[in-house]
């Protein structure tokens, strides 16, 4: 009988435990507006890529502007970012956020100017100056993005003092932005390898592609490493890694890509690492 007792005092007790951590898990999540926290930082990571994949494909068409593919890839990646920075605009009521996207909105009208132009040499130099401050610009509205979110965290009943679920999901962000940082410099790394042509190359050129280099590869392990890992995650990691493991076969020093084999390869390891991003996006915690 006492064990009887004892078997139905159990249940009764996880139950409750049950229905507590249902409550806690089926509660609103706070939000960037219409979209989650984990969407919008996604596609505030994915505008760095995109400035990137721009100002690559317009180096690339100064030599190659017969490619109407990368014409089109251009002209996509310009009406995606400008809608996106409308949509991060729009859906942020933080002052932070919002004037740090309009700051990213400033420089985009002068880079604009530059990649709409008949493909040249000099607005390639004037693009490759101007690359790297929208691209900060950008990250800088990652950043409050995050920020938001943690202080979003706290408004919310049950998430508060729930110290575990913020952890968790503070390191969720992280291997979001890795992941979607990843993303941004395989366009980065096709960008200045093209960079290095004679014609273009300053005295930093071979530097900075050999930085690039060094932190897609360093920042791999983080990914092999994450908590949030899955069969599905591991197997687009196992493409990207294989992807990368092609780039790195010593013909990047050499300038030993054809043009059009660097902006072909780049665009598959930034959709590989795209893949992996959009299902860390999507993690349930």
């Amino acid at each position: 009988m006492r064990n009887n007792y004892l078997t139905a005092k159990s249940v009764y007790i996880l139950f409750i435990l049950g229905i507590t951590t249902f409550s806690i898990n089926a509660q609103s999540k706070p939000k960037y507006g219409v979209m989650t926290y984990n969407k919008a930082i996604n596609i505030s990571e994915k505008q760095g890529m995109l400035i990137q994949k721009m100002a690559k494909d317009y180096l690339y068409m100064v030599e190659n502007s017969d490619d109407d593919k990368a014409s089109r890839d251009l002209m996509t990646s310009k009406i995606i970012f400008e809608k996106q920075n409308e949509i991060l605009s729009k859906n942020s009521s933080n002052k932070v956020t919002k004037s740090k996207i309009k700051k990213v909105g400033n420089l985009w009208v002068v880079f604009k100017k530059h990649i709409e132009s008949t493909p040249n040499f000099d607005d390639a130099k004037k693009i490759l100056n101007l690359n790297t401050d929208l691209l900060k610009e950008t990250e800088s509205v990652v950043r409050s993005i995050v920020i938001e979110s943690k202080n979003a965290n706290k408004t919310i009943k049950g998430l508060a003092n729930d110290d575990s679920y913020n952890e968790k999901d503070i390191e969720l962000k992280k291997i979001i932005t890795v992941s979607g940082r990843q993303r941004m410099l395989a366009q980065r790394l096709a960008l200045y390898y093209l960079a290095n042509h004679p014609t273009l190359k300053d005295k930093n050129s071979e530097q900075m592609l050999k930085n690039i280099y060094n932190e897609i590869d360093g920042m791999n392990t983080p990914l092999l490493l994450s908590d949030f890992d899955n069969a599905e995650i591991d197997e687009k990691i196992a493409n990207a890694l294989t992807i990368w493991e092609l780039i790195k076969q010593n013909k990047l020093g050499k300038q030993g890509y054809k043009h059009k084999e660097i902006y072909d390869i780049s665009n598959k390891l930034t959709r590989a690492y795209n893949e992996i991003t959009t299902l860390y996006e999507h993690t349930k915690l």
